[in-house]
C-alpha cells in the first residue's frame, strides 16, 4: 500500500502539469473543431500614438477573423463585435516615416465569443514628425472673363502657418486662396478658404492651416472700347391706308460709340428713339436721340436727323371696256373682230378705286378704211391720275362692206 501510494506521489507537480497541458490541447483540439470563420473587415485603430507624431498611412483592416461562439451569437456576428488595435507607444517618429512592424490585437467586445487567430496579426506603420512652416499667402484668379481687367489682389494676411506630417508640410510650396472672377463685373470681396499647394500647383493634404480663411479684394471693372457703328431708325406704326415708306434717310449715318469691350463689340448698330409713322399720308422729317445701352456713350453728338418719305401706293387694275368705231362712213358698213378688250390702268390705290368702269371705253379709228379686212390698233385714253399699262387685244381686225346700191324701179309702159 505504502509502495502504491509512494507511485502516485512521486513527482506529483509534473504530473499535475501533464495533466493540465493535456487538458489544454484536448481543449484547443475541441475548439479548433467547433472554430467559426468570420470574413467581414474591422478597421485596425492606433492607440498610444506619441504625441508629436503624424500617421502616415491608414492601418488597414483586419480579415479572416477564427474565432469560436455559441450558435445563438455567431449568428449575428458583425464587425461591431470585434476591435482591432495598434499600439504605437514603441514606435519612435522618423523623417519620412519609415516603417515598422507592430503587431495587431483583436478583441471580441462580447465575452461569449472568443479569437483564436486572424490576418493580418502585424502591420507596418509610419510615424512622421509634426512640424510647423510659415508659407507665402498666393491669389488664384483662373480664367478671367472676356472684357474684364482687373486689378492687384488685396490680402487681409501675407502668411501663413502649416502644421502636419514633415514630409507633407516639406512639400509645401504656397498657402492659395482661390477666387472666381464674376463675368458680370462684380468686385471680389470676401474671406476665403486656403488650400497647400506644392511646387507644381497639386493640392497638399492633410495639413493644418492657420489661418484657415484670409479676406481677398480684387477690383474688377470692364475693358473700354470705341468703334463706329451705323444708326438705325426705329420706326413705329404704319402709314394710312393705301400709303407707304419710300425711303429712310439719316443724317449722320454713323456713329462712334466707347463703353465696355464686350457691349461694344456687341453693337451691329444702334438705335434711334422709336419713330411714330401711325396713319400718316406725308413726309416726316424729325431729331432724335439715339438710345444706347448700359455704360455705352456716343462719343458724337447723341442725336440725329431722320427724314422719311412716304407715298401714296401704286398699283394696276383691269377693266373690260366697250370697242366702238369711230370715222365711219354712212355707205358702208364695219364689223369688229371683239365687241371689247381688257384695259390694265396703273396708279394709286386710291385713284383706281375712284375709277368708272362704265365711263371708260376704247375706239377703233375705221375712217378711210376700204372695203375688205384690215388690223387696226386699239385707241383708249387712260383717265387722269391713271396711266395705260396694257390693252388686250392691242389690235382688231375690221371688216369693211360697201353699201349697196339701191335697185332702179322699172319705169312703166305707156
Amino acid at each position: 500500500m505504502t509502495r502504491l501510494t509512494g507511485l502516485i506521489t512521486h513527482n506529483w507537480p509534473l504530473k499535475l502539469a501533464a495533466i493540465a497541458l493535456a487538458t489544454l490541447l484536448y481543449a484547443g483540439l475541441a475548439l479548433s473543431q467547433n472554430a467559426r470563420v468570420w470574413p467581414g473587415r474591422v478597421p485596425i485603430e492606433a492607440v498610444n500614438q506619441p504625441s508629436g507624431a503624424f500617421l502616415l498611412e491608414n492601418l488597414g483592416d483586419v480579415t479572416t477573423i477564427r474565432y469560436y461562439a455559441p450558435a445563438e451569437v455567431a449568428s449575428r456576428i458583425s464587425s461591431s463585435d470585434f476591435q482591432a488595435l495598434a499600439d504605437l507607444s514603441s514606435v519612435t517618429p522618423a523623417l519620412g516615416g519609415a516603417p515598422v512592424s507592430v503587431p495587431v490585437e483583436v478583441i471580441p467586445l462580447d465575452p461569449r465569443i472568443k479569437v483564436l487567430d486572424f490576418q493580418p496579426d502585424r502591420v507596418a506603420v509610419r510615424l512622421d514628425p509634426v512640424i510647423t512652416r510659415t508659407v507665402p499667402i498666393s491669389v488664384e484668379r483662373g480664367t478671367v472673363p472676356a472684357g474684364l481687367q482687373i486689378g492687384d489682389p488685396v490680402l487681409g494676411a501675407q502668411t501663413a502657418a502649416v502644421r502636419g506630417a514633415s514630409s507633407l508640410v516639406e512639400r509645401v510650396d504656397t498657402v492659395s486662396a482661390r477666387v472666381a472672377i464674376d463675368p458680370t463685373g462684380i468686385n471680389v470681396d470676401g474671406d476665403v478658404d486656403l488650400v497647400a499647394l506644392d511646387a507644381q500647383g497639386d493640392l497638399v493634404a492633410p495639413v493644418d492651416i492657420t489661418p484657415d480663411r484670409v479676406h481677398v479684394t480684387i477690383i474688377v471693372a470692364r475693358e473700354s472700347a470705341s468703334r463706329s457703328v451705323p444708326v438705325a431708325p426705329d420706326l413705329v406704326g404704319a402709314p394710312a391706308a393705301g400709303w407707304s415708306v419710300r425711303s429712310v434717310t439719316v443724317e449722320p449715318t454713323v456713329v462712334t460709340v466707347r463703353g465696355p469691350l464686350d457691349a461694344v463689340a456687341a453693337m451691329t448698330s444702334i438705335a434711334t428713339e422709336p419713330i411714330d409713322l401711325q396713319g400718316r399720308t406725308a413726309d416726316l422729317t424729325t431729331t432724335v436721340d439715339l438710345v444706347t445701352p448700359a455704360e455705352v456713350e456716343v462719343v458724337d453728338s447723341g442725336r440725329v436727323r431722320v427724314t422719311v418719305v412716304i407715298v401714296a401706293d401704286r398699283g394696276s387694275r383691269s377693266f373690260g371696256v366697250g370697242l366702238r368705231p369711230t370715222g365711219a362712213l354712212p355707205d358702208r358698213s364695219y364689223a369688229l373682230s371683239v365687241p371689247d378688250v381688257l384695259v390694265t390702268l396703273g396708279g394709286t390705290s386710291a385713284i383706281l378705286e375712284s375709277v368708272d368702269p362704265a365711263e371708260l371705253s376704247a375706239t377703233v379709228p375705221v375712217g378711210g378704211l376700204q372695203p375688205g379686212s384690215h388690223v387696226v390698233k386699239v385707241v383708249f385714253e387712260a383717265p387722269d391720275g391713271t396711266n395705260l399699262v396694257a390693252v388686250s387685244p392691242a389690235e382688231v381686225t375690221v371688216i369693211v362692206t360697201a353699201a349697196s346700191s339701191p335697185t332702179p324701179s322699172p319705169t312703166p309702159t305707156p
